[in-house]
């Protein structure tokens, strides 16, 4: 398995449902950790879904710094036909867009920091991925959400992974689909939250093919649950990871 550090100042994962407003996940969803893999491979646009399928690739999100949302209010060009040089320049009317904004709560100073779990049945996809986060030599750079938002990749480890069925409660530190959660036990320091109609995979046609909603602490610190369903172990840093494929 593949373990890297996505990091950042800014982010944005746009909610596919939200319209007029630019609302945002406090996570990439799946759907945008396998676009950034894509990307970083140097795979185009639309031809990676099912290479990034759930059944072909496993994927798993670690929140590793507190996350809080700033919106702003942005005025966009109406570019609609026909189109004019007056438009273009905002001389007429506007699209007034309240757009959320991901931040780190620690402080302005600090960065948005994701952990990413990584494994392929494709030996050589994943060789050729963990080579380039070892060498920050990527087709195109990462980003977290919309291409303003730049972001680095840090190579964190490449380990090996047990996968088993819990017999009882377990600690896990990456965002769980609530479908799988039986039970969250409370534990003192521990703030929750849960985000729903997140995109986990594609079809074809860009169109969401599977919708989860997931729970996570805040800060990125293990919830204890019962978990009905398959959860995986690996050694990071020193320490055990327990953690739920998106």
């Amino acid at each position: 398995m593949l373990i890297f550090d996505v990091k950042g100042f800014f982010g944005h994962f746009r909610k596919h449902y939200s319209t007029t407003s630019s609302l945002s996940y406090a996570f990439p969803p799946r759907t945008t950790i396998a676009g950034m893999i894509a990307a970083m491979l140097g795979y185009g646009r639309d031809s990676y879904y099912s290479l990034f399928s759930s059944d072909r690739s496993r994927i798993a999100l670690q929140i590793r710094s507190p996350v809080r949302r700033s919106t702003n209010t942005l005025n966009y060009l109406m570019t609609d036909r026909p189109l004019t040089l007056k438009k273009l320049r905002g001389m007429e009317v506007r699209a007034i867009i309240r757009v959320d904004t991901l931040l780190s709560g620690e402080s302005r100073l600090e960065q948005l920091v994701y952990r990413i779990f990584f494994n392929h049945v494709d030996g050589r996809l994943l060789e050729e991925l963990t080579d380039r986060a070892r060498r920050h030599k990527f087709a195109y750079p990462p980003s977290l959400g919309t291409a303003n938002n730049l972001a680095e990749v840090e190579f964190v480890d490449y380990v090996d992974a047990k996968l088993y069925r819990p017999d009882g409660e377990v600690e896990v530190s990456t965002v769980i689909p609530l479908s799988m959660v039986k039970k969250i036990y409370p534990q003192e320091d521990r703030e929750i939250f849960r985000e729903e109609s997140v995109p986990a995979e594609f079809d074809e046609n860009r169109k969401p093919k599977r919708l989860e909603t997931y729970v996570y602490e805040g800060r990125g610190r293990p919830l204890k649950v019962l978990i009905d369903g398959e959860v995986f172990e690996c050694a990071v840093d020193g320490g055990k990871v327990v953690g739920v494929f998106m």
